[in-house]
């Protein structure tokens, strides 16, 4: 079960923007994740939750964005969504080899609040794992 290491990265940068904005409490973490990745979104709802007892993150919401297969042809240039294996252009009929998106995990807001001072933060930021 690869979810919980990628829950456990998860954790670890949005705990590091709470410390960033001097945040107590991650409220939700926001990530997309390419369908090539594999990712099981239930399982890693359950991951992240048990990951993230005992952290700042502790009852955060974590929503999951699934992202398709994106392909550009070689031939005529042309781009479009992949549905299952069939990666043939549909104007041209070349196999299209030229993966433009699909494979991406990446945690793309954090949002904080800080229980002393009520303050509520939201930031965007980027996380890449290979």
């Amino acid at each position: 079960m690869h979810e919980f290491s990628i829950a456990a990265g998860i954790i670890e940068i949005a705990c590091e923007e709470a410390r960033k904005a001097h945040a107590d409490h991650v409220r939700s973490v926001t990530c997309r994740a390419g369908v090539l990745r594999q990712v099981d979104p239930e399982l890693l709802h359950d991951a992240f939750a048990l990951a993230a007892e005992d952290t700042p993150c502790a009852g955060a919401e974590l929503s999951i964005e699934q992202m398709p297969v994106h392909l550009a042809c070689p031939d005529c240039g042309h781009r479009f969504s992949a549905h299952g294996w069939d990666w043939q252009c549909p104007k041209c009929g070349q196999d299209a080899t030229c993966l433009e998106g699909g494979d991406e995990l990446d945690v793309t807001s954090v949002e904080v609040d800080s229980e002393a001072t009520g303050a509520q933060a939201k930031g965007g930021l980027t996380w890449s794992a290979s």
